[in-house]
């Protein structure tokens, strides 16, 4: 699986992150363990990339250096892209959290990424160490981290502008809330829909034009795709296996609250009932004011 894959499944998650931070039910452990998995993987082929470049460099040889450089070049291209990815789902692990007020996949998400701003770091110094790496290469390199880092702050910021937390997630927070305004704005509008499919379409060519056509470390890429595919729950999808917008897990959670309300009050002791509770203790609130 090419990096430019895992940007457009980025920007699917982004758009149904909202109702996956919705749910009651957080995310598989299985899903969760198998995240880790892959994304441990992936960091420890990185790692090593990374652990032959300081070998070379220690030696002082030019043209071992410069044949580091020429091979691992695809390698360092999706490094810098994949945090899309990365980012975009410590955003919504941690959103899922804080919305159950649990502590269940927010500690993983946040590790691995973490763990890939590490492994970014050390690409960024590898670029400015110079030793070995064409003007070309670094040029290439430092645009695709611009373009990497516009287009977290888009998909970040469609994730920030339901939960507003989610900002610090971002490369640049003045940006990302911006973003979040502007998606703010327009996710209730009828063309909402075309608007992401053409940021999609936008992103994905943008990516394409600085990166290599094959993929490096394909395998790699798969297993962080198919682990992050396992978050995305059944009741995700619809009975055709699309899947269902924000609206319709709204609709879907207000219909499962009122069931629930009404079983609790056909209960044969409605005062065991949680929902009574919580109507005794606004209303006894709101009779308080006047009968003081």
């Amino acid at each position: 699986m090419h990096v430019v894959q895992l940007t457009e499944l980025a920007s699917v998650l982004a758009y149904h992150g909202p109702a996956m931070m919705m749910q009651r039910h957080s995310i598989s452990p299985e899903a969760i363990a198998e995240y880790w998995r892959a994304s441990r993987n992936r960091l420890d082929l990185w790692h090593q990339v990374m652990a032959r470049f300081n070998r070379v460099k220690a030696t002082g040889d030019y043209y071992r250096m410069r044949c580091w450089w020429t091979e691992h070049m695809g390698v360092l291209e999706e490094i810098l892209a994949s945090e899309v990815l990365t980012r975009v789902v410590a955003a919504i692990g941690d959103g899922m959290d804080r919305r159950n007020s649990a502590d269940e996949c927010s500690p993983i998400t946040q590790a691995i990424h973490l763990a890939h701003l590490e492994a970014r770091n050390r690409v960024q110094w590898a670029i400015l160490d110079r030793r070995g790496c064409s003007v070309t290469d670094a040029v290439r390199l430092n645009r695709l981290r611009r373009v990497t880092e516009r287009w977290i702050d888009v998909l970040v910021g469609s994730l920030a502008a339901h939960d507003s937390e989610l900002a610090r997630f971002g490369m640049d927070l003045t940006r990302t809330r911006s973003h979040a305004a502007a998606a703010r704005e327009c996710v209730s509008t009828p063309s909402h829909e075309t608007i992401t499919w053409l940021t999609r379409a936008a992103m994905t060519e943008g990516f394409q034009k600085h990166m290599a056509k094959k993929a490096s470390l394909p395998a790699a890429n798969q297993g962080v795709s198919d682990s992050v595919i396992l978050m995305m729950r059944a009741d995700l999808f619809d009975s055709v296996g699309v899947l269902k917008s924000l609206w319709m897990h709204r609709i879907e959670n207000k219909v499962e609250q009122t069931d629930q309300m009404i079983e609790e009050f056909l209960r044969p002791d409605i005062e065991e009932a949680s929902s009574v509770n919580v109507y005794e203790q606004v209303h006894a609130t709101a009779l308080a004011q006047w009968f003081r």
